[in-house]
């Protein structure tokens, strides 16, 4: 008899069980999807920046295609070609072949490269489809406010960055050992975000208040290092061959097939780990669940590191064709990380000796300097923190306006030096005059390309050192030195641009005067 009762007990447990297992679940579910959503919601304004930076460059992908178009009609047949259309006696005549892709203004790469092409089209279409989606999403809160919301949020974010990936790997190159390097690149980078997501969603997650500011400048470094790189590789210096020749084919890079191969292949791998790199921070940041690894790995740092030398490299291979450029750029950026790493070294040890060291207690005024006061027995010390604060959000503020300007100016430079002002020749003479893909200026004005280029790559590169130095608290932080440097960089990089644009916008020397007065004149109203 007193099993009867028992049995009812057990049934009650496992019914109590079975029907409060799903609520909690659900519970935690809702727990986490809100989570998420206000994760997502506290970083709107990079990724609604981010998205519409990717809408505009997968929009103008889209309508100047890689490769270029046709400047001249054509067909595919012999008759299409010359515009003839042959009759044939006794015989029913087939209809005219067709003409497209022949017609001008289609892509060339429809006709040379048409699985790639495919591949590109498709992939940007939805890059960019899947970037409007985000726009739409992040703009009204009711919208991505619920599950269901989140899930579409969730499901554009991952579908924009794969379709950007396979636009790139498909559009920025024309051989299968190029393509296969690239998805290669991807593939690691989203195989190390997946694994490491899996195995940290078991964990406690971490603190992640001293990575806020840092997650915000290296987000808005990546912001615009992303379309600039995806850009980049999809219109290569140089531009392409316009039509099918001997060791060519139209449509692929021009710098690939002339005298400059090494060079060519030497931007496209630096170009391309940059923008792997860049995608690399961008899955990093985003991902709530590993803010606590990611402030006791050096995995950003790594992506940071990638990503700069992959823009610096791919300058120096794609801006210019020539050997000593090419090493007076690497001796400039060298010198600038060996500042760069004395500074780091010295700020180490100087924050190992500020923290080694003991408060004195000796002092009869210290616990007034402390704002320690001693009331009924109880020691409490005194808040004087807003000024502090009020100084720590000016600080913050300041250097979050110097990132946002180091990075333009680092993305319209990297464009310039990329593509010179006057274009580049688009095919030899046979007296050996000119080179194809020499940058026109050189050859017509070379006083003025050579101001150009070196403000240009001085500005380039004064830019990349105030990202650097913003980035990082020690190398910012309030030592004279250090602002010192950090003020002379922002002066060398606002003259290199005024000056390359003085030498590259104009080609008569009245304009350029008077440019570079109306430059210095407000230069010097800003100063006084």
């Amino acid at each position: 008899m007193a099993a009867g009762p028992e049995r009812s007990r057990c049934a009650a447990a496992i019914l109590q069980s079975t029907t409060h297992t799903p609520i909690a679940a659900a519970g935690t579910m809702a727990t986490e999807s809100e989570g998420d959503m206000e994760f997502l919601w506290k970083w709107r304004k990079y990724l609604l920046l981010l998205a519409t930076l990717v809408a505009s460059v997968t929009y103008g992908a889209g309508l100047n295609p890689p490769g270029g178009v046709w400047s001249q009609d054509g067909g595919n047949a012999p008759e299409a070609q010359h515009g003839v259309r042959v009759v044939r006696l006794g015989a029913v005549n087939p209809p005219a072949p067709a003409v497209y892709p022949f017609r001008v203004g289609d892509p060339v790469l429809v006709h040379t490269y048409a699985d790639r092409y495919t591949a590109f089209f498709y992939c940007n279409a939805a890059a960019f489809i899947a970037s409007l989606v985000i726009i739409m999403f992040l703009l009204d809160r009711r919208i991505s406010g619920n599950r269901v919301g989140l899930t579409v949020l969730r499901s554009a974010m991952l579908l924009d960055l794969l379709a950007l990936m396979a636009a790139f790997a498909a559009g920025s190159c024309r051989s299968v050992v190029g393509s296969i390097y690239v998805s290669a690149l991807f593939a690691l980078v989203f195989a190390y975000v997946a694994i490491h997501v899996r195995l940290e969603r078991s964990k406690k997650p971490a603190d992640e208040s001293h990575l806020k500011e840092r997650r915000k400048f290296l987000l808005l470094l990546a912001t615009f290092a992303t379309p600039l790189t995806y850009g980049a590789g999809l219109s290569p210096p140089g531009g392409f061959w316009s039509e099918t020749g001997a060791g060519h084919r139209a449509g692929a890079p021009l710098l690939h097939d002339g005298p400059y191969k090494i060079r060519y292949h030497a931007f496209f791998y630096a170009n391309a780990n940059s923008f792997v790199a860049s995608l690399a921070i961008i899955m990093l940041l985003m991902s709530s669940t590993l803010s606590g690894r990611l402030a006791r790995s050096y995995a950003l740092p790594v992506c940071v590191l990638v990503e700069l030398l992959g823009l610096m490299a791919a300058y120096a291979a794609g801006s210019c064709r020539w050997i000593t450029t090419t090493v007076y750029i690497a001796c400039l950026v060298g010198a600038v990380f060996l500042y760069i790493l004395l500074q780091v070294v010295i700020a180490g040890y100087v924050s190992g000796i500020h923290n080694g060291e003991t408060p004195q207690s000796n002092n009869p005024n210290n616990e007034e300097q402390l704002g320690v006061v001693q009331e009924g027995g109880v020691v409490t010390r005194r808040l004087e923190s807003n000024n502090g604060q009020q100084g720590a959000e000016k600080v913050e503020e300041s250097r979050s306006l110097l990132l946002l300007l180091a990075t333009l100016a680092a993305t319209v430079t990297y464009q310039a030096g990329l593509s010179p002002p006057g274009g580049v020749w688009p095919e030899g003479h046979l007296d050996n005059s000119h080179t194809a893909g020499n940058p026109v200026l050189h050859d017509i004005n070379p006083k003025r390309y050579k101001a150009f280029y070196h403000c240009n790559t001085a500005a380039f590169v004064a830019s990349l050192v105030v990202i650097v130095i913003v980035q990082s608290k020690e190398l910012s932080s309030g030592a004279v030195v250090r602002r010192a440097a950090l003020n002379t960089v922002m002066i060398l990089d606002l003259f290199g641009l005024m000056g390359a644009y003085v030498a590259g916008s104009c080609r008569d020397g009245a304009t350029t005067i008077y440019v570079a007065a109306l430059a210095v004149a407000i230069f010097i109203y800003s100063i006084a």
